[in-house]
């Protein structure tokens, strides 16, 4: 009994399920929150990129003056000439104690810049000029660096502003000249970092980084706040627990570039309370969507499923499957319990076909058993007429016990199949009667696996070729020989029972060999009616597993049968006859 206070309708289940579409409008209201968020970022990126412009403008006119400078120092200017040229030590000394000191005087206008230099190996001189508040370490450090680099040899008159650390403090340098002698500017990267100056808020850190985005200002903070430098686009978020907005440009002339940091701008600092309290019912809307597809499917997608899988199984040939009536919907239960009547009806329905259908081809099994040319008994009948006339009685006595034989293997009752060594047995009684009367006995050979003996073949199969092979020979002068072999066939997944029946006659003719092979044309159908029997009745039994091939050999012809096989492989020893 099924109870009804427990089902429930399709139409109030689809009125369900139609309320839910409210879920997509959640959903866009998420993503247009969301898209909120990205327009407030947007403006907010927008507007400190033209701070982040109007900095890097400020840096580079200031870089553009110092270059201006120093070119105006060295270009055509003797002192500078005479250094590159090598002088001596008196020469030496006043060349760069003269550029030293016009570098002197113009420092001052220069205030970022906090150390000239002037270097030259060519006339061993060195002179530099530090501002204030730099220890006498850090002096001697810079120093070397600097000597290093020019020492290096990789100073061009078309070098720009190159970033440096030395003692764990990022400078940037400009070096100016060649052929071991230069002058060179130095400014802290830190130095140029003039937040007064450039009016930026308390939630915004400016930094300098190189252009793959490894920090040279700022690294402490930074590194605290696990913040990626080395973003794509005009601005992008980075941070582990506070997010920060990341806005850059590239200095001109240099390798270095200049970064905003803006905290309290990450996606849910745009939202005013309302918004959030909306973005949360978003949000909620949205993790129900998983709990709502589960009993959907519970209610209506497992009970479609098991139809579905039902009408599979019946496809592949299993028609006793049944669709699970169990469920809370009315509709799928009337549906299951009516697909399952009617399966009951077409297995009923189907069983009766069959039978049909078996009694039908047992009837044209019979048919075609019968349907053989009466030479073999006409010539039979004139063989008993001649020994009797003749009164050779044993002969006489021994083709009636042969012929009644084979009268009584044809004409047995049950035919649909007989085992192998049976048929066997039916050709040596054939062969037999073959002999009687001829001047040159046939002789048969007949090999045949042990294991395969009691597999069940159709009646007259190997009978019918052997018949064919007798019938066919023409040769007086010589006995027949009919080889018939009997052997397992193996294949990757199945097994198969070849039988090969060969003689050493003249063979198949050349011009009807390719047509009975085809087993429709004209000349088949007329002079070989029983091969064609043969074909059909195992068309009928094996349908497109048995296979019939027809061709001639060294010694003759050959007819080579395959037809399935149900048996286990036994023993591989050979059994051989001679007749």
């Amino acid at each position: 009994m099924i109870r009804k206070k427990n089902n429930r309708s399709f139409k109030k289940l689809l009125f369900t399920i139609l309320l839910c579409i409210m879920i997509p409008l959640c959903v866009l209201l998420l993503l247009n929150n969301l898209y909120s968020v990205n327009v407030f970022n947007e403006k907010i990126a927008e507007s400190n990129q033209r701070t982040v412009e109007f900095c890097v403008d400020q840096i580079e006119r200031e870089l553009t003056a110092v270059d201006e400078t120093l070119i105006g120092v060295a270009a055509g200017n003797f002192d500078f000439m005479t250094l590159s040229g090598g002088t001596s030590g008196l020469q030496s000394h006043l060349s760069s104690f003269m550029l030293i000191e016009q570098l002197k005087t113009v420092m001052p206008a220069y205030p970022d810049v906090h150390a000239f230099f002037i270097y030259s190996i060519p006339s061993n001189a060195r002179r530099d000029y530090f501002t204030s508040g730099y220890s006498y370490t850090d002096k001697q450090n810079i120093r070397a660096f600097v000597e290093q680099t020019v020492a290096d040899g990789s100073i061009t008159y078309e070098m720009k502003w190159k970033y440096a650390e030395v003692d764990g403090r990022y400078y940037i340098f400009r070096f100016f000249g060649g052929r071991g002698t230069c002058i060179a500017a130095m400014i802290p990267l830190d130095s140029l970092l003039r937040v007064g100056d450039w009016r930026i808020d308390d939630m915004t850190v400016a930094a300098f980084t190189s252009q793959d985005g490894a920090p040279l200002t700022q690294r402490q903070f930074i590194e605290k706040h696990d913040i990626a430098l080395d973003g794509k686009g005009s601005y992008f978020l980075s941070g582990n627990r506070e997010k920060f907005m990341v806005i850059g440009r590239d200095i001109q002339d240099t390798d270095c570039r200049l970064v905003f940091l803006l905290s309290g701008v990450g996606y849910l600092d745009a939202l005013d309370p309302v918004q959030l309290l909306f973005l949360a019912m978003s949000v909620l809307a949205v993790l129900l969507i998983p709990g709502l597809i589960t009993w959907v499917g519970h209610t209506i997608i497992i009970p479609l499923q098991s139809v579905t899988k039902t009408m599979q199984e019946i496809q592949s040939g299993n028609l006793a499957a049944q669709v699970e009536t169990e469920g809370h919907v009315e509709e799928f239960r009337q549906m299951g319990d009516t697909f399952n009547m009617m399966m009951r009806q077409i297995n009923t329905l189907k069983i009766q076909t069959y039978e049909h259908q078996i009694e039908t081809q047992k009837a044209q099994l019979k048919y075609l058993q019968l349907q053989i040319r009466p030479h073999f008994f006409l010539n039979c009948l004139k063989s008993i007429y001649a020994f009797a006339q003749q009164k050779q009685y044993q002969k006489l006595q021994k083709l009636i016990l042969r012929f009644s034989n084979h009268i009584r293997y044809i004409f047995q009752d049950c035919m649909e199949f007989v085992p192998l060594d049976r048929e066997l047995n039916h050709v040596r009684n054939y062969m037999e009667i073959q002999g009687i009367s001829n001047l040159h006995p046939p002789i048969c050979s007949i090999q045949a696996d042990p294991g395969l003996l009691q597999l069940p073949i159709p009646p007259l199969l190997i009978q019918t070729f052997v018949e064919n092979a007798v019938k066919h020979e023409t040769n007086p002068d010589k006995a027949l020989e009919v080889s018939v072999e009997v052997k397992w066939l193996e294949h990757e997944n199945e097994r198969d029972v070849n039988i090969i029946v060969s003689d050493n006659g003249s063979g198949f003719p050349e011009k009807i060999l390719g047509e009975i092979n085809q087993s429709n044309g004209s000349v088949y159908a007329q002079h070989h009616v029983g091969l064609n029997n043969i074909k059909k009745r195992l068309a009928l039994i094996y349908g497109s597993r048995a296979r019939i091939a027809f061709y001639n050999s060294e010694k003759g012809s050959v007819s080579d049968i395959v037809i399935p096989g149900g048996m286990d492989r036994p023993h591989p020893e050979i059994k051989e006859r001679n007749l």
